[in-house]
């Protein structure tokens, strides 16, 4: 679609970009912009309809709920503008904007990314899309060594997937740059990527639920050179901590009891149980309150990521804040 608007230098001009924090004044503004030196412009919104407060009411019909004022919007659309909503998380069937594009498939339609069964065939297919070619087995050894997540973390496997499919996309615009013209070959994959240690992430999280500091710096220093964004480590403590919460609201539950009832692995319930006897839920709070202060301070642009991240670690494992 953004091949459509235009060259680079026209594109760049008629395509916009918003995040969730996006108001609906503002998409509807970038909508009715009229296109430059070009037929069409693009406006894409990502994970709007799933933030807080943007798809709780599911009806489409309070006047206060925005869903509903986007759905009143649409059709002033203005038809040389495309709206694309890009959701990271699974949006339910029972959305009024999906049961809108059912009703009117000439108006909009749906489109759900799956994690391709076979990584190997789809890094293949990708490669050619970047006009590149990527040898079979470089396509193999490079599936294999990013990580796919936790097939047993039902909570974040299609994030994890969507999250897996994205590292591939990176590597491979490295590998293809690289590579200049000529194949990809299993050289290339040993000599620029770098093999994901998943246990890196659970040292490290397991470093900050006692304070450790020191071996909490080291282990996230890896992580972040080999590539992870200050962000993804700041989620995994964010959802440690909404576990441990849990976890402390239904104390009185057996580890299997405790499993079921968060939807999470045995195994992880058995640490969760082990963990939460660390502290109390007062410190839990002040953890989790620590970690909205760090998120809203590279949102306003007060902090960068990595150093809210250091100050975050800094501060939880300097006040003995269990995670």
């Amino acid at each position: 679609m953004k091949a459509m608007v235009g060259d680079a230098e026209v594109a760049s001009l008629n395509i916009t970009t918003l995040d969730a924090g996006a108001t609906l004044k503002e998409i509807e503004a970038a909508c009715d912009t009229v296109s430059f030196l070009a037929d069409r412009r693009l406006v894409i919104v990502r994970n709007w309809l799933s933030k807080s407060g943007a798809s709780k009411r599911k009806s489409g019909r309070d006047a206060d709920d925005p869903v509903a004022r986007l759905i009143a919007y649409l059709p002033d659309l203005p038809e040389t503008t495309a709206l694309v909503f890009l959701e990271d998380a699974a949006i339910s069937e029972s959305h009024p904007l999906i049961g809108l594009a059912g009703e009117q498939p000439t108006h909009g339609r749906v489109k759900q990314f799956q994690l391709p069964p076979d990584p190997v065939k789809w890094i293949i297919e990708r490669a050619a899309a970047k006009r590149a070619e990527i040898a079979a087995p470089a396509a193999q050894l490079l599936s294999m060594k990013i990580n796919r997540g936790d097939r047993y973390d039902r909570d974040h496997q299609a994030e994890d997937s969507r999250l897996y499919l994205r590292k591939l996309d990176n590597e491979l615009e490295k590998l293809a740059a690289y590579a200049n013209g000529r194949r990809i070959e299993p050289a290339d994959v040993e000599l620029l990527v770098g093999d994901e240690e998943v246990s890196d992430m659970f040292k490290f999280i397991d470093a900050v639920s006692v304070g450790d500091g020191k071996t909490a710096y080291r282990t996230m220093r890896g992580i972040l050179q080999r590539g992870e964004s200050p962000l993804v480590v700041m989620t995994m403590l964010a959802r440690q901590t909404r576990l441990l919460i849990s976890a402390k609201e239904h104390e009185s539950l057996s580890p299997e009891q405790l499993a079921q009832a968060l939807s999470v692995h045995p195994f992880v319930a058995k640490k969760l149980v082990q963990q939460m006897r660390r502290f109390n839920m007062p410190e839990l709070v002040r953890a989790h309150c620590a970690i909205l202060d760090a998120d809203l301070a590279i949102k306003t642009g007060r902090m960068d990521e990595t150093t809210a991240l250091d100050t975050l670690v800094a501060m939880i494992c300097g006040a003995h804040i269990t995670l």
